[in-house]
């Protein structure tokens, strides 16, 4: 059975591993070449090592579905095993875009939590839990979609389920999911993962981050989006707002803001949630 159940940080109410489990689940474009780089949206072979301290244990693909995942486990320390879930396309190489589609916009597709269950990714997480060691699922964007749906149907395998600026999932599925220790974390000003499909989410801890907060600079972001007037007919002389404005938005999207020096990290309710949800793009 799990001998250590300790990942909250007391104080803040966070996931003692977020800020490395950013570093898992969103892309990194720095170093996209680096075999070492320890994001899910750079291909790795299974024994290598990434971020100096996990090896890739299996590899997960299901090529009709677009589904990629990575079990990666600890080479030392007391950390637990983790299912890395990929989100929409790769970075290195750049594919599977067309696949991964049905899962990004339509909530209630499963294609690839079927997926995860052919390929041997579900069998895994139950093979780490009878062996006392249960993993820890992550994912961002329909990496975090697809974490929610496999944690929601298999609920008693999981330690924990950490996923940033996730895709939305069926309403019913969110209502009555009874999965535990769930962490959602959004960037601030976020738009791309309320808008996509118009999902729900499970219930979970859920946290705003950001490096600044709301200072002078995310203001002068905010009214460069709200000028791209989204939600209004499109116009020839607002391409390049829209543009600028894409940019800024598909940064927020993907931007490694934990491991940033001192980031602003705040809880809020589901309430405020279900608002920004309906907000998106006003």
């Amino acid at each position: 059975m799990p001998t250590n159940w300790n990942f909250v940080d007391r104080p803040t109410g966070r996931h003692l591993l977020d800020s490395l489990y950013e570093k898992f689940a969103k892309p990194q474009l720095h170093d996209t070449e680096d075999p070492s780089n320890p994001s899910i949206y750079v291909r790795h072979a299974e024994g290598q090592v990434v971020d100096g301290n996990y090896t890739i244990e299996k590899v997960f693909e299901d090529f009709r579905t677009g589904f990629y995942a990575e079990s990666r486990l600890p080479v030392s320390g007391n950390n637990p095993p983790v299912l890395v879930i990929r989100g929409y396309g790769s970075w290195y190489p750049f594919d599977r875009v067309l696949e991964d589609t049905p899962d990004v916009f339509i909530a209630k597709v499963q294609r690839q939590l079927k997926a995860a269950e052919t390929v041997g990714a579900i069998d895994w997480l139950k093979q780490q839990f009878r062996s006392g060691n249960p993993a820890d699922v992550i994912g961002e964007s329909l990496g975090g979609k697809v974490a929610q749906q496999i944690v929601a149907k298999y609920p008693d395998y999981i330690r924990s389920t950490v996923i940033f600026n996730s895709l939305g999932v069926a309403e019913k599925l969110a209502q009555t999911c009874t999965a535990k220790n769930v962490f959602h974390y959004f960037t601030l000003g976020e738009r791309y993962a309320f808008w996509a499909n118009g999902g729900d989410y499970i219930p979970g801890r859920i946290f705003v981050i950001s490096q600044k907060g709301k200072n002078w600079w995310y203001k002068i972001e905010e009214a460069i989006v709200r000028m791209a007037g989204f939600e209004g007919k499109f116009r020839k002389r607002r391409v390049l707002v829209v543009i600028l404005a894409q940019w800024l938005l598909l940064n927020r999207h993907n931007a490694i803001v934990l491991n940033k020096k001192k980031p602003v990290v705040v809880e809020i309710d589901r309430a405020q949630l279900q608002i920004f949800r309906k907000n998106r793009f006003t």
